[in-house]
Formats: structure tokens, C-alpha cells, sequence
């Protein structure tokens, strides 16, 4: 006679489903979390010559080739090591005003050469780099301004004391490059002017808007807990707005009007915070899209944008007034 079977509890299995049901749960989010936050932190570069071709055929290479450059090495945060070029025109040599110019995401040095006739015009030596796990620079994770804003603080100090002339500095950013000039203002007193292009006003608030537009939401959250998890990064702790409450440091914000990567309610959030400071400017350039205000307005527009905002500023330095007097 066989054995009776016993009953089956079923109490317990819909608790052991439920439980599996969990742990896939769990794991997805944390696939999730993981796997954003690498395709954030790890982007896949562009090359110079690729962004030098681009930049080329769009008409924005200007007079970069005719100017004197000299490439250096600075050794930032960590001991991390930025591959950097000055350049210099006869027309700055002895005004004693510099910039620090910083690309976006996935770009590199090249991709802020648009810049440089602008601010080459209105006197300034430019220097322009590559940001950590960009460009030349040595495999690191990017931070969207979290690091970077070191690595700046760092590039700042090492300005100072290679040229020994600087009177007036200013930093200008483009997207992840706006943050992190946005950002050094908590370590440092030694910027006397911002321009922040079709930056974002937090990695936090970076990290939610694009998933949302995306109608991926929750993502959000998993990228917050991915860089947590991973890095050790609290992404609101990288705020520009917290950062811009530190200093009182004039601040041109630059959006294009069709930016649908960034949203222009970014700069207006800033603009509104950077006002109570020091004066401050917003400038919502039409029909440009994300990073493209500078194409779109053209060199002269943007140049004298630059130079209105400054002169309003009063962003003066003795050896540039010397210079300007000579």
C-alpha cells in the first residue's frame, strides 16, 4: 500500500514565490542602478581628430592653428594627471587675463576650440583640457562634476603659478564642463567670473530629468544609488547652486531656447540664485539646441555677449587696464 502524500502548504509557497519574487526585484535594481551609472561614469570618448573635423566643417575652428599653444601635463586630484594647452595670441600676451575653458561629456579638449576666438578677441589666454577619462587623460571614472571640480581647483592653482601674471580669471563650461565650473566655486575664492553654458544645476537633478523625459523614471533613483553604491557619491552633493552660495562671482548663464537634453529651467534656477550674489546674466540664445548656442549665435554675437556681461560686471584687472591703456 503506498504512502499518503502530504498536503501541500500552501501558505509556504506562495511565500517562497514571494520571496523570488523579491530577490529578481532587488537584482534588477540593482543591475539597473549599476549599469546607468557606468554608462555615465565610463562614456565612450570622442577622438580629437573626430571633434577637430566636426568642429572644422561647422566653421567654428576660427584662428585656432594660428595661435601659440603649449601642452602641459597638471597633476589634479588624487594625483590624477589632466593633459592641458595654453593658447596664447599677441593680442593676450600681457593683459594678464586668462580663462579655463572645460568641455561636456564624452568630448575633449577640441570640443571647446569654438570658444577660444571669442575670448582670444577680448584679450584673454585661453586654456583649454581634457576632463578626467576624456581626451588623452588615462582611463578614471567621470563624475559629471563631481571630481572634476577638483581636478579644476587643482588647474586653477597650477594657472597661478605657471604664469605669474593673472590679474583676472574666469572659467567657462559647457554642460558637464558648466558644472564642474559652477561647482569649484566651494574650494576656491580666485574665480572672478563664470559663464555657464547649457549647464544642468545638479548631477541629482541631471540624473531625474533626463530619465523622465525618457518616461524611465524610476531610473532616476537607480543611478543615484548606483553612484552611492559604487563610488561612494552622494550625485546633490554636487550642486552648483549650493556651490554658487559660497562666492560672490558674476555668472553669465548661456541656453539654447530648443535644448531638449538640458532643460533652459536649469539656467533660470541658477540664474535666479547667482543674482542674489553678484551680477549676473541669462542669455537664451533661439533655435539653438543642447551645446549649440555658440554655433547657432555665431563667434561675434557670442564674443560681444562675453564682453557686454564683463564691461557690466566690472570685471577689470590692473594689468589688463595697463595693456588696454598701452
Amino acid at each position: 500500500m503506498s504512502k499518503a502524500r502530504k498536503p501541500v502548504n500552501k501558505k509556504k509557497v506562495f511565500k517562497i514565490i514571494l520571496i523570488s519574487i523579491a530577490v529578481f526585484i532587488v537584482l534588477n535594481l540593482i543591475g539597473a542602478a549599476v549599469g546607468t551609472t557606468i554608462s555615465i561614469t565610463h562614456p565612450k570618448r570622442e577622438s580629437y581628430q573626430d571633434r577637430e573635423d566636426y568642429t572644422k566643417e561647422a566653421g567654428m575652428w576660427g584662428g585656432y592653428d594660428s595661435y601659440d599653444k603649449e601642452d602641459y601635463i597638471v597633476k589634479c586630484y588624487q594625483d590624477y594627471e589632466l593633459h592641458v594647452t595654453s593658447v596664447v595670441s599677441e593680442t593676450t600676451r600681457g593683459t594678464g587675463k586668462y580663462v579655463i575653458i572645460s568641455h561636456g561629456h564624452k568630448s575633449n579638449k577640441y570640443g571647446v576650440v569654438k570658444f577660444v576666438d571669442p575670448y582670444i578677441e577680448l584679450g584673454f589666454t585661453c586654456i583649454i583640457y581634457d576632463l578626467r577619462g576624456h581626451g588623452a587623460n588615462a582611463s578614471s571614472i567621470c563624475t559629471m562634476g563631481g571630481y572634476e571640480s577638483l581636478d579644476l581647483n587643482c588647474l586653477i592653482e597650477d594657472t597661478f603659478s605657471r604664469f605669474g601674471d593673472v590679474s583676472v580669471l574666469g572659467l567657462q563650461g559647457e554642460s558637464m564642463g558648466s558644472l564642474a565650473s559652477l561647482n569649484v566655486l566651494r574650494y576656491t575664492d580666485k574665480v572672478d567670473f563664470v559663464v555657464s553654458d547649457c549647464g544642468f544645476e545638479s548631477l541629482k537633478y541631471m540624473l531625474h530629468d533626463m530619465y523622465n523625459d525618457m518616461h524611465l523614471n524610476p531610473f532616476g533613483y537607480c543611478a543615484d544609488i548606483g553612484f552611492k553604491l559604487l563610488y561612494g557619491i552622494d550625485t546633490g552633493e554636487i550642486n552648483a547652486i549650493e556651490a554658487m552660495k559660497l562666492r560672490n562671482v558674476p555668472v553669465l548663464f548661456v541656453h539654447g531656447g530648443d535644448d531638449d537634453w538640458i532643460d533652459i529651467d536649469n539656467s533660470m534656477d541658477m540664474y535666479d540664485e547667482a543674482q542674489k550674489h553678484a551680477h549676473s546674466e541669462l542669455w537664451i540664445v533661439p533655435g539653438a539646441s543642447h551645446a549649440k548656442a555658440r554655433d547657432v549665435a555665431g563667434k561675434d554675437a557670442y564674443r560681444d555677449k562675453i564682453g557686454a556681461f564683463l564691461d557690466a560686471a566690472g570685471v577689470v584687472g590692473e594689468a589688463a587696464s595697463d595693456a588696454e591703456a598701452a
